[in-house]
């Protein structure tokens, strides 16, 4: 009894530095043996996750877990990549699942249920461990996540790395170099020379992201992001311009108090001669063209003397 509560304490003690997952092999190397292992597993007191991967007691784990767990699931050498890994970097808000892993290109491992592979070619040193998971570095993610998200989400990601303090110049033009083959390497380049000197956008909900790249697609004149206006924060407006432009996403607008603020806000600025058009999601997001035609129209109205 007492060998068994020992074997307890090793399990439950591992899992705790694993958020509640433990593989097999590491079981296996704390001296757990294959009986002990498959008789927790026919007891539940190991619940399977992935072959060779177990949850101590239940299944229900926290999002660290299910990353973890899922890694685990590839073996040495994988790591939490792309969109799941921005999102563990806090640098993106990506979905949970499914989740999604990097291993080498010549791997002969199978896709594992709830998961999504990425064959690459993944230096050792672009892997670290990030609280207890093995993750893609902010650079190598940066990099990957440049080949599904494009314009200025991709760089509101950038800022939330700069912002957080995880973004580093001189590694993510190392990374590029190493891979200039890469599917997000161009545009990753493109938007790091456009930055030179600039700075990312101050953007506060994924609306001003989407009027950004409204504006960026139908190609109007760049607009400036939550810059000042006679002492007041606006949303987009263009120097050489009176034009003020405000989009009414639900997060910043809803609320009673804030609505306020707002028309008080759009009476000083139409006193002094501005003019301040508000666009909703739907016309931003579902109509982009019509909203587009609108803003070059009121652009060439307004231009200031």
């Amino acid at each position: 009894m007492s060998r068994q509560l020992d074997h307890d304490r090793v399990i439950a003690a591992l899992a705790a530095d694993r958020h509640g997952v433990v593989p097999r092999r590491v079981l296996l190397e704390h001296g757990i043996s294959q009986a002990t292992i498959d008789g927790r597993v026919r007891q539940r007191r190991l619940v399977l996750l992935h072959r060779g991967v177990y949850a101590l007691g239940h299944a229900e784990l926290r999002t660290e877990g299910r990353w973890l767990a899922a890694v685990e699931a590839y073996g040495a050498g994988a790591a939490l990549s792309h969109v799941s890994a921005a999102r563990h970097w806090e640098i993106h808000d990506g979905a949970i699942l499914p989740v999604h892993v990097a291993i080498g290109r010549r791997s002969g491992l199978q896709r594992r249920p709830g998961t999504v592979i990425h064959r690459v070619d993944l230096l050792a040193e672009e892997i670290t461990e990030h609280e207890g998971i093995p993750t893609t570095t902010v650079a190598r993610t940066l990099l990957d996540v440049a080949g599904v998200v494009r314009g200025r989400r991709l760089e509101l990601v950038v800022r939330r790395a700069a912002r957080s303090r995880r973004f580093d110049l001189t590694a993510q033009q190392a990374m590029l170099d190493r891979h200039p083959r890469a599917p997000g390497a161009v545009e990753l380049g493109r938007l790091l020379a456009r930055l030179a000197g600039r700075g990312t956008d101050d953007y506060r909900s994924a609306l001003e992201v989407a009027f950004a790249q409204l504006c960026d697609d139908h190609g109007l004149p760049r607009p400036r992001v939550n810059a000042i206006v006679l002492g007041e924060r606006v949303d987009f407006s263009w120097p050489g311009t009176t034009l003020v432009v405000e989009t009414d996403g639900f997060a910043f607008h809803a609320m009673p108090t804030s609505f306020a603020v707002d028309r008080l806000r759009d009476q000083k600025l139409t006193l002094a001669g501005y003019t301040v058009v508000r666009f909703t999601y739907d016309q931003v997001v579902r109509d982009a063209g019509a909203t587009a035609r609108a803003v070059s129209a009121l652009l060439s109205q307004c231009r200031s003397s």
